[in-house]
């Protein structure tokens, strides 16, 4: 069974035929317990999505969250099922797909997205869908081999003898050698990756064609070790492998880091088939946000700052508000989403993103905490503009007010970013705003 909720939609377990002692809620406590967040937040009588969108599968369902980004007129998140029900999901994994395009470097082809809802059942399985789909196509092209070091211990003379080595190992042996050699082998650190996402997918994926296409790659890889656990070293090194030779990779690789940043394979919960595969909608809003505006400066900015460097300054050096006396020690961390610096490095603009409602006062924060977090920015880094940017309510109008502080030469605008609309109407919007 697969029930799909909206952020922060609430669900009663009668819905669902469970009561609040039903195995499927011990296991998704168990998963909530197992990542250190609250994915779900479970009540006596029912569930409810938090902020965290992507799927959390048990032994007795699957559990779909996805973000309240619908745009289709003819859907209604709110609705309990049916057409509109159907139609509003729909676009909102679209746009789902649309965000992770920008934040994870995924390559979707418009014309491959319908296909894709079509034929999964859930947001997991559409991701493994869109990965293998893509990396079986590639390797039927061929596999990406490279001149691997390797190190053995043979009878006879291969590539360099470690005469150094050996003597410290067991010098009284005098049949055998230790050698270093080159070798040109698929065990590469990009098929290592993929051989890791491989493993993991197919006990998990419950599409048909999905697990053939796993068993295929499974058995074209079989010479590429894959015991050692994968982790951030190993995909650095795999990034760095690419080349114009076996760019054509580069698609199934985003997706493939995608799978192993996100923990989405490791996490079992006791239960091999209990797992979790989210995103953090407030992280994926910043993100998304910053790339967006990087790659659309040219449009979106005054002809004066196009040259503007976009810094996303939480992955910059530490900045920090004051130091504690009397050592001057660093005090209160400061982590703007983004920071626009002209070339010579003057600050222009700092932008900080807000994954919750605006305040229903017409452009009036809901937290007096962002305007002076704001404020504690626009001070320490003397930047005069300032923009606190919050996502639209779906049917309402856009926010735009400005605010002049008052003892400071600086300005805060408070405005709303629509992400209730497709794709091609936010590329084109985006060129007018």
């Amino acid at each position: 069974m697969t029930v799909t909720l909206f952020e922060h939609q609430w669900r009663s377990y009668d819905s669902l035929g469970w009561g609040a002692n039903h195995p499927a809620v011990n296991e998704l406590e168990q998963l909530n317990e197992s990542c250190g967040e609250e994915l779900l937040r479970l009540g006596r009588r029912g569930l409810r999505a938090s902020h965290f969108v992507g799927v959390l599968r048990t032994r007795f369902s699957t559990i779909q969250i996805l973000p309240k980004v619908d745009y289709d007129p003819s859907g209604n998140a709110e609705a309990e099922g049916g057409t509109t029900r159907d139609n509003a999901e729909q676009s909102a994994a679209r746009n789902l797909l649309y965000m992770l395009s920008y934040t994870r470097d995924l390559q979707v082809r418009e014309q491959a997205v319908a296909s894709l809802l079509t034929q999964s059942s859930d947001w997991f399985e559409l991701l493994t869908r869109l990965f293998v789909s893509d990396l079986h196509g590639q390797m039927q092209l061929g596999m990406d081999r490279a001149y691997v070091s390797v190190e053995d211990t043979l009878p006879v003379m291969r590539g360099r003898w470690e005469i150094g080595r050996q003597l410290a190992r067991r010098p009284h042996v005098r049949h055998l050698f230790d050698v270093v050699y080159d070798e040109f082998s698929s065990d590469t650190p990009l098929n290592r990756v993929f051989r890791h996402v491989v493993d993991r997918l197919l006990p998990r994926t419950q599409n048909v064609e999905s697990r053939r296409m796993l068993r295929d790659l499974r058995d074209w890889m079989s010479e590429v070790g894959s015991r050692e656990p994968i982790a951030a070293h190993h995909l650095d090194r795999a990034a760095a492998s690419l080349t114009r030779l076996n760019e054509r990779f580069l698609p199934a690789f985003n997706v493939a880091r995608m799978f192993v940043e996100n923990e989405a394979l490791r996490l079992t919960a006791g239960s091999r088939d209990a797992y979790a595969f989210v995103f953090d909608m407030n992280v994926l809003f910043e993100e998304f946000i910053a790339r967006f505006v990087s790659r659309y400066k040219q449009r979106l900015l005054p002809a004066a700052w196009r040259t503007a460097l976009v810094e996303a300054q939480s992955r910059g050096n530490p900045l920090y508000l004051a130091d504690r006396m009397p050592n001057r020690r660093p005090a209160f961390r400061l982590k703007p989403d983004l920071l626009l610096k002209s070339p010579e490095g003057e600050p222009l603009l700092i932008l900080d993103t807000k994954y919750k409602r605006l305040g229903t006062g017409g452009g009036q924060p809901s937290s007096s905490e962002d305007v002076y977090q704001m404020l504690a920015y626009a001070t320490r880094l003397n930047c005069p503009r300032v923009v606190l940017l919050y996502p639209q309510p779906a049917g309402a109008a856009s926010a735009r007010v400005e605010y002049e502080v008052k003892g400071a030469h600086a300005r805060l605008l408070v405005a709303t970013v629509d992400l209730h609309q497709p794709r091609s109407a936010t590329r084109t919007r985006s060129s007018r705003n």
